[in-house]
């Protein structure tokens, strides 16, 4: 190799990485920022449902009072619990999942719901009883 010269291996990662930075760069104009954090914000939900019924889940085959704290993130949004039922509602995303147990509040009523104002952390408190998982959310 001269002096000056650039290796075509060197160009082509050099090429790669400026693709990738205009593309990362370009999703949010093309998509519309309020989009792109629609999409995070119903990503966020997803991620904490999956959460809270893969504990659910697992509580429904432990003995009876075993309990689970379990934390999870939520964007701002409506959690709504009825019987087997979840359902977590917010602006642009509605997203439900179905457990084979059913979910009940600490007072007995099997459909309840919450309300997270803002994006935080919220503690969802899940206990096994006879028949059902009891769920409280500070």
């Amino acid at each position: 190799m001269s002096k000056g010269q650039v290796s075509v291996e060197f160009i082509i990662l050099f090429l790669a990485l400026l693709v990738a930075i205009v593309i990362s760069t370009m999703t949010p104009g093309v998509f519309g920022l309020t989009k792109t954090v629609e999409l995070s914000s119903a990503s966020l939900a997803h991620a904490a449902l999956s959460k809270v019924k893969s504990n659910v889940e697992m509580l429904s085959v432990s003995d009876e009072g075993s309990l689970k704290l379990v934390y999870v993130k939520s964007p701002s949004s409506k959690w709504e619990f009825n019987n087997k039922s979840i359902n977590v509602v917010g602006d642009g995303f509605n997203i439900s999942t179905t457990t084979s147990i059913g979910v009940k509040k600490s007072d007995g009523s099997s459909s309840f719901s919450y309300t997270v104002p803002t994006l935080k952390i919220i503690t969802v408190e899940l206990e096994r009883k006879d028949s059902y998982v009891q769920v409280n959310i500070s």
